[in-house]
């Protein structure tokens, strides 16, 4: 990856929140914002229940259907 393209990247996720960036001299530290983090996470967290639900839901509805063609 060349620098410019590096250096997109970093300041995009400057910009958004997601991580803090110093520099002194010729080093640029980063940090990550763990609060920016949280807000994706409590979002993830709803994503996974709603589909472990529906993968448990096609899942009882796969056996079924392979049961009822197994006793027919």
């Amino acid at each position: 990856m060349t620098l410019p393209s590096f250096m997109k990247h970093i300041h995009l996720l400057e910009a958004s929140g997601w991580i803090q960036t110093r520099k002194a001299g010729r080093v640029r530290t980063c940090v990550i914002e763990k609060r920016s983090f949280t807000v994706v996470e409590a979002w993830l967290s709803e994503q996974r229940e709603l589909w472990e639900g529906r993968t448990d839901r096609l899942e009882k509805f796969a056996t079924t259907m392979h049961e009822k063609e197994d006793s027919e």
